[in-house]
């Protein structure tokens, strides 16, 4: 591998700063690439084609009345029989039965997109070639009876396998894992991949290039993914442009969108995985921006968690990023280098499984493990979201293992991030508490961990919220744990967590303002979207 062609680095630096200053403002950028452009611009659209017919063609408005009928008829029946959530196909008939022509045009624009129709083909296409992995990499005899029916559905149906002879270290906050990941990437000596949602230049973004660059000219092979409408802010295209200019040559966008017409906000790749030389892997729910190690603090308290994997686990990991580096570069790179490596075993107990999942795959990976953990659960189930958006399947899970004695207990923001969704969320948390599911704000800011913990035995700890992007749309993973000591590092912590937080209850529920309870039980409908 030859060493490539670096700036020094102080030319370095002034052309950092130089394009950091140059960035667009977030606020403009995500209202350029926001949904809400394209949903303003159609129903414009709409009400000037009725003007039209009104003023000016009147005599046909019959005809155009009919043609609305027509196309509203054909959209419902292919509703109807299209493999999707009830509330999802619900949450259509409104638009289309109101404002026909605006519903079908949104439905289409948000479904109907060229860069994920090739998507969805390539993940097709890398799914119909079976997965041949060494069982020399993964415990083939699982010894605890327990979960035998969860390691059956991920190895056979998902194609995750379980681990043991794994560690798992678990870091409460951003700032208590970032170091970890600094000197594990500082160590590396083959390769380092980069997996995330959002990356935005500062403090801790800098300080990670800064030891890419350097590792790279050691030879070091440095793979860079970041979402396309993730990193907005700092314009993808031209940011991939910086990066490979400096010396990072791989570096990759999920799905660059297009401005104006970027309808598509679900579909993205929201997970976080750094895979250091196939010897440790780190996940959870930060990204890469300041915040999420709170060097600012927008939001309060930036209250996240991340966990780093060392041993024979850390494949799996490998494996999910040169899967969807394939996918988004179109290339079929042989990952056997980077995966058939020699892992470290670890004098460890229990059984770990990465898994993730994806808009595509038709198995709801991400419900189904928390659908698994809720129903299973003998004593508590301890969640902590940002968003609590649910469908009735994991809605009448929730209630239905509080009414069979299972306590179960939800820690959430208090800050308000995404007004709508906040607003609607609160909805869900309403309908939860009357059913005795004890629901807590976290007071000292943002809560933006996605952890489940049940009975001293099971956890999982990754990207997937608890609403209908994480879990249908999006690109996602997570960690299942079970029966290994961190798991009750992880239940120490929520308690704690929990200490910071105020309940709401239903007296509580009533004092939000009205406009906050009207908003959500409007937008409720609409909660698929959100």
């Amino acid at each position: 591998m030859t060493k490539p062609q670096v700036d020094n680095k102080a030319n370095q630096k002034e052309r950092r700063i130089k394009l950091h200053k140059s960035l667009a403002n977030p606020v403009v950028q995500s209202f350029i690439y926001g949904r809400s452009v394209c949903i303003v611009l159609l129903l414009i659209i709409q009400i000037l084609l009725f003007l039209i017919f009104f003023l000016w063609f009147n005599y046909y408005i019959e005809y155009f009345l009919a043609i609305r009928l027509f196309a509203s008829m054909l959209f419902l029946i292919f509703l109807i029989n299209k493999k999707e959530k009830n509330e999802y196909k619900l949450m259509w008939l409104l638009p289309v039965i109101i404002l026909p022509l605006f519903g079908i045009s949104f439905y289409i624009l948000v479904h109907f997109q060229i860069a994920m129709s090739k998507m969805k083909v390539r993940i097709s296409q890398a799914a119909k070639t079976p997965k041949t992995r060494d069982a020399n990499y993964y415990a083939t005899n699982i010894p605890y009876a327990h979960i035998h029916d969860i390691v059956t559905y991920l190895k056979d149906t998902a194609s995750f396998p379980p681990y043991t002879h794994t560690s798992i270290e678990y870091y409460p906050s951003g700032e208590a894992a970032f170091p970890e990941m600094i000197k594990a990437l500082r160590h590396a000596k083959k390769f380092i991949f980069l997996e995330y949602f959002t990356l935005f230049p500062g403090q801790m973004w800098d300080t990670i290039l800064d030891i890419l660059l350097q590792k790279r000219t050691e030879g070091v092979e440095v793979r860079i993914m970041f979402d396309g409408f993730g990193c907005t802010p700092i314009s993808p295209r031209n940011y991939q442009k910086y990066l490979k200019s400096i010396g990072l040559q791989h570096v990759a966008i999920f799905v660059p969108i297009i401005p104006i017409f970027a309808a598509y906000l679900n579909y993205r790749d929201h997970r976080k995985i750094c895979v250091i030389d196939g010897k440790y892997a780190f996940t959870g729910g930060i990204n890469l921006s300041d915040q999420y190690i709170n060097k600012t603090h927008k939001y309060g308290y930036w209250k996240d968690t991340v966990v780093r994997i060392a041993g024979p686990a850390v494949r799996s990991f490998t494996d999910m990023f040169l899967d969807l580096w394939n996918i988004v570069t179109n290339t079929k790179a042989d990952c056997k280098p980077y995966v058939d490596i020699r892992y470290k075993k670890y004098d460890v107990q229990g059984v770990v499984i990465p898994y993730s999942d994806n808009a595509y795959n038709d198995n709801d990976i991400a419900e189904n493990v928390y659908y698994y953990i809720i129903t299973q659960a003998k004593k508590y189930v301890h969640i902590t979201t940002p968003y609590v958006i649910l469908d009735n399947q994991l809605m009448n899970a929730l209630v239905f293992a509080s009414q069979r004695g299972v306590e179960v207990t939800i820690l959430v923001p208090r800050t308000i991030d995404h007004y709508i969704t906040f607003c609607t969320g609160r909805t869900f948390i309403k309908s939860l508490i009357d059913h005795g599911i004890r629901a807590y704000e976290f007071t000292p800011g943002f809560i933006h961990a996605k952890m489940f913990i049940s009975d001293n035995t099971t956890a999982v700890v990754g990207s997937i919220n608890l609403d209908y992007r994480s879990l249908y749309d999006h690109f996602e993973d997570a960690v299942f744990i079970y029966k290994n000591p961190v798991v009750a590092m992880i239940e120490s912590d929520f308690q704690k967590t929990k200490a910071q937080c105020t309940e709401i209850t239903a007296a509580v529920y009533k004092k939000i303002p009205l406009l906050q309870r009207m908003i959500g039980r409007l937008f409720k409908v609409f909660a698929p979207l959100l």
